[in-house]
Order: structure tokens, then C-alpha cells, then sequence
């Protein structure tokens, strides 16, 4: 007799007055490492009460046993409690899912045991039962969790992954419990055993089914007892193509995506892709990691439309661009940008826009040219590079409108210069004036250029409070006041065309407010090149120095990276 559940079929022996046999088997359950508490307490219940009726002290009522056998049914309780236990657990990584799962297995062991597993059906309807009670076991936990301060929802990739890695670890030991039930059916002849009406004898052919199977080590699909022997054959001799192998190649795709780090979200959505060739998969798993990297989900969703798609792309995570992209990568380090940079910019944006964000880049750096004698700042300076720089790799594309149309290069500007107007104002100052309650109202540009004022038209340089008091609309006229006054002592003249497109012109980060004059924008030009020792002439003004968009910077030739304050 093959044994499935003992302590079942013990009582069954026993309601028949087969004491010996029946003793046989609660010994077995006894003596299984595996066995449940309540089973053990039962079997030795029952062993002792065999012995007590063997030694004439005690007479047995096997009608009780009659019943108690029929009472008896296979429970999956134990298998839902060890789900329960894990999913609950603080078990987060795969690893720690896999040390849980192995630690409770041996625990349902002997419960597994008791399953008959018929066939490949058999299996898979007890893997729906174990994931359906399981999911009612812990769903029905879940408000006491949610009152705890636990999570009041099934996270559903929780329970797949625990389900995945409990069905894993179990279907070895169904296996073998299956191929041990066919060689008994093979030494006995008892086909019955398989729950068929069908299959009453053990035909040759039959038998040569379950050799096959046995030999093949995986489950007997009942199927081939109703087809023909040659079809048959074929099936058995195919290494690829069969439900075994399908399970082989599943278990190792879950084994690369583990180790590259998967979320069980997408470990799920590409099990269940037939197109995702396994030796696509180990292709790219080993390039993947020839370059140091691990394989990201986006690396295997373009090995659907080619292995050589997904190579490229782990190529550029890897550092290495191809094609046009490599080409603007190298556009972008000759403009001035790091490697690093240059790459991550150069590999997210799109092949159309590409001119805009090297455009943008050097716009920046030309409106801070044009403009250096407002904001101070050369467009050698490293700092303005490096801000431009991490703006291109936030926005890529879209960096020309916050630049520009949003304002953010007049902020960069003004945020490179704090460090002259500081300088300037500890010179005139000293070092004390940074401690001062209202020195965040004393370092801006406008607060600068007041001092510059007073520096080149005035002997008196005004106290801290009396500049602050200095409002742009009562600064207008002694900006005008002064610019008359120094036009008279170097005697210059100012053509009345130059000053009309001066008083017309904007510029690009539109940084004059409605009391700019045109006489102040003279001035900014007059101090910047005065802060270098140049002496402004008649003969500058007619040469168009002094034009709106004139280049002062490149009339000085200088290369350095901050401005002279």
C-alpha cells in the first residue's frame, strides 16, 4: 500500500482490525521529523490504544475509528499560516524572503507529503488552492495589521513574490513525492491509484508512459494515456518546447532579474512576455555585466525589439555613446562641458534638439559678455559655466525658455557676482560690514553701482544707512546730474543717434527697471573700463565703443575669470 496521509490511513487499518499494519504506520508518523503537534499527540493516542488492546487491558470500538477515518480530511492551514507568517514578517529583500521561506518550509513538510499528487493537473490546482487560502489567511489579518499601524491594503508584489519563491521551494518536494507514487504504481500494477476511470490496467503502453515520465523526472501528463505512441514519443524526445522546460527557463529568467535588482512589478509583466527569448536575456545579462552594470528594465523591454537595441543602450549607461549622440557629447565638451555632463545631456535628449541646448549654452555665455559691465561677470567664469551647465542637464531642451524667457540666467548672473559686490564692499567698508543686521539689503548691484557712483563723482562715500535710504527714483537725477558733469569735465560729446538707441535698447535679460536712464547705462560702460584704468575719450565714442552691444570685454583683451571691482 502507498502511504499518503498515515495517520488517515492508519485509522482506516484500524477501523478494519488490521492492528499490526495500522501500528506500522502511526510508528511513521511518530518518527517523522516533520510531523505537526496535534498529528503526533493523535498518532500516539492511537499507538497506545493498540497496545492496550494487544495486552487484553482495553477493548477497542473500531466503528469510532470507522468514523474518525472518514472525519479526516486534508487541511491546508498550516501552508496558509506560513505565508501569513512571512508576508507579516519584516522581510524585505529578495534574499530575506528566500532565508524566510526556507526557514517555514520544513515546517508544512509533512503536510506536503500527504498531498497525492496525480499528475501535472493535480499539481497546479493545489499551487490555485495554496495561492487562494493564502490570500484569504492574510487579507483576513489585515485589519488587526491596519489598527497597528501597518498597511491597511494587500501589497499585491508582496504576496507574489513570497507566493513565487514558496512555490519554488515546495515543487521539488511534490516532485519527488509524484515520482515515487509512479514507480509504486509501476512495482504494483495499481493504476487506480492516478483517480481515472479509465485507467484500469497497467498496459505495456501505459507502463512505457510512466517510464518515459520517470526517466524524464517531471510530472505525468495524463494526456499521453489517450494519444498515440508515436506522438507520444516525440514529446519525450523534445529538449525544448515542454512544460518542463518553460518551468527551467521561468526560474532562470527570475534568477537574472533578482540579481540585477528587479522590482517584483516588472519581474512579473516580463515573466509573462513570450517574446523575451532566455538567450536574449543571458546575452544581454553578460554584456551587461562585462561593462560592470546590472541590467535595468528598460535594457530588457528594447531586447524585445532586438538584442543589438538593448546593447547600445546598456553601451550609453555605460558610458559609451554611439552615433550622433557621441557626436554632440564631443560638440558639448569643445563648448566647455564636463564629460559627465556632456554625457548624461548628450544621452537623454532628443537627436532634434541638440542645437538648442548648445545654442542656449552659448547665448548665455554671449549675453554675459554683452552685458558685463551690468552684471560683472566674464564668461570665462567657471562658476556661470558650471550653473549654465547643470541647468542644460535639468531642463535639456527646454533650457533656452528658463533661461531666458523665465529669467533664470539674470538670476545666475547676479548669483556669480555676490562674490565682487562682497569684495567691494568689505574694500569700502571693511570686513566688519558683513555682520551688520541689514547687509542682505546692502549686497545687491544696485546697492553697488550707488557706490560706484559716489566713488567716481562724489569725494563723499555715504555711511551704510545713508545708502540704503537711497532709492532708485531719488537716484535717477544724481545719476543724470553726474553724467553731465563728467561729459563737461572730459569734454565729450554724445551724438544725439548713439543716445537715442541707447535709451532704446533692452537687453536680453531685461535687468533696467523704469528709473533706468539712459545716462546710467553711460555710466555702467564709463566704470567698467575706468575700474581697468581706461581713460574714456571722444575718439572711443566715435569708434562705437560705447554702442549698445559693443564688446568691452574683448576691447580690454583680457582673459581673466572674475571682473575688477
Amino acid at each position: 500500500m502507498f502511504v499518503f496521509d498515515p495517520l488517515t490511513q492508519g485509522l482506516e487499518l484500524l477501523a478494519r482490525r488490521d492492528l499490526q499494519k495500522a501500528e506500522t504506520l502511526f510508528l511513521r508518523v511518530i518518527n517523522d521529523p516533520y510531523v505537526q503537534g496535534d498529528e503526533l499527540n493523535q498518532a500516539r493516542a492511537y499507538l497506545n490504544d493498540i497496545r492496550s488492546c494487544q495486552a487484553g487491558t482495553k477493548t477497542l470500538n473500531f466503528q469510532r475509528y470507522k468514523k474518525l477515518s472518514k472525519k479526516t480530511s486534508l487541511s491546508l492551514d498550516e501552508i496558509s499560516h506560513l505565508l501569513k507568517a512571512v508576508y507579516f514578517s519584516s522581510c524585505q529583500t529578495f534574499a530575506e524572503i528566500d532565508e524566510a521561506v526556507a526557514e517555514q518550509t520544513p515546517k508544512v513538510i509533512n503536510r506536503l507529503k500527504q498531498i497525492k499528487i496525480r499528475d501535472i493537473i493535480a499539481r497546479d490546482g493545489l499551487f490555485q488552492r495554496i495561492e487562494k487560502r493564502g490570500m484569504q489567511a492574510i487579507k483576513k489579518d489585515l485589519p488587526s495589521a491596519k489598527s497597528n499601524g501597518g498597511k491597511a491594503a494587500l501589497d499585491s508584489f508582496r504576496w507574489k513574490t513570497i507566493y513565487r519563491k514558496f512555490i519554488e521551494a515546495i515543487n521539488p518536494i511534490l516532485l519527488e513525492r509524484h515520482l515515487e507514487l509512479l514507480e509504486y504504481i509501476l512495482e504494483t500494477g495499481e493504476i487506480g491509484l492516478l483517480d481515472d476511470p479509465k485507467l484500469t490496467i497497467l498496459t505495456p503502453k501505459y507502463r512505457w508512459i510512466i517510464e518515459s515520465t520517470l526517466k524524464s523526472k517531471w510530472y505525468l501528463l495524463r494526456s499521453y494515456f489517450f494519444k498515440a505512441k508515436s506522438e507520444i514519443e516525440n514529446q519525450f524526445s523534445k529538449k525544448e518546447g515542454t512544460r518542463k522546460y518553460w518551468e527551467e527557463v521561468r526560474y532562470k529568467k527570475i534568477q537574472v532579474f533578482e540579481k540585477c535588482g528587479f522590482h517584483e512589478r516588472h519581474i512579473q509583466k516580463f515573466l509573462y512576455i513570450d517574446k523575451l527569448n532566455y538567450k536574449a536575456l543571458d546575452e544581454i545579462y553578460e554584456f551587461a555585466e562585462s561593462l560592470n552594470l546590472n541590467l535595468i528594465p528598460r535594457d530588457v523591454s528594447l531586447a524585445l525589439r532586438g538584442v543589438k537595441k538593448a546593447k547600445d543602450h546598456i553601451k550609453e549607461r555605460g558610458g559609451f555613446l554611439m552615433g550622433s549622440r557621441k557626436k554632440f557629447q564631443d560638440h558639448l565638451i569643445q563648448l566647455g562641458f564636463s564629460e559627465k555632463n556632456s554625457y548624461e545631456i548628450a544621452r537623454q535628449a532628443k537627436r532634434a534638439n541638440n542645437h538648442q541646448i548648445a545654442e542656449s549654452f552659448e547665448q548665455a555665455l554671449q549675453v554675459a559678455r554683452d552685458e558685463i559691465y551690468w552684471y560683472r561677470v566674464p564668461p570665462q567664469s567657471q562658476t556661470l559655466r558650471k550653473y549654465i551647465e547643470e541647468q542644460s542637464c535639468k531642463h535639456l531642451s527646454t533650457v533656452r525658455i528658463h533661461l531666458f524667457d523665465r529669467g533664470r540666467l539674470n538670476k545666475l548672473l547676479l548669483l556669480t557676482g555676490k562674490s565682487s559686490i562682497r569684495k567691494y564692499l568689505i574694500k569700502v567698508y571693511g570686513e566688519d560690514v558683513v555682520d551688520l543686521h541689514c547687509y542682505f539689503r546692502l549686497e545687491t548691484i544696485h546697492q553697488y553701482y550707488k557706490l560706484k557712483f559716489f566713488e567716481y563723482h562724489d569725494s563723499h562715500v555715504p555711511s551704510v544707512s545713508e545708502l540704503i535710504k537711497i532709492s532708485r527714483k531719488g537716484f535717477r537725477p544724481l545719476v543724470i546730474e553726474g553724467f553731465n558733469a563728467f561729459i563737461k569735465k572730459r569734454r565729450l560729446t554724445i551724438p544725439q543717434k548713439l543716445y537715442e538707441e541707447m535709451s532704446r535698447y533692452q537687453s536680453v535679460t531685461s535687468w533696467e527697471d523704469p528709473h533706468t536712464s539712459p545716462e546710467e547705462k553711460f555710466l555702467l560702460r564709463f566704470w567698467f573700463l575706468m575700474d581697468y584704468g581706461v581713460s574714456i575719450t571722444q575718439g572711443m565714442i566715435d569708434r562705437g565703443i560705447f554702442k549698445p552691444g559693443g564688446d568691452l570685454w574683448g576691447y580690454l583683451k583680457v582673459q581673466d575669470s572674475e571682473c575688477r571691482i
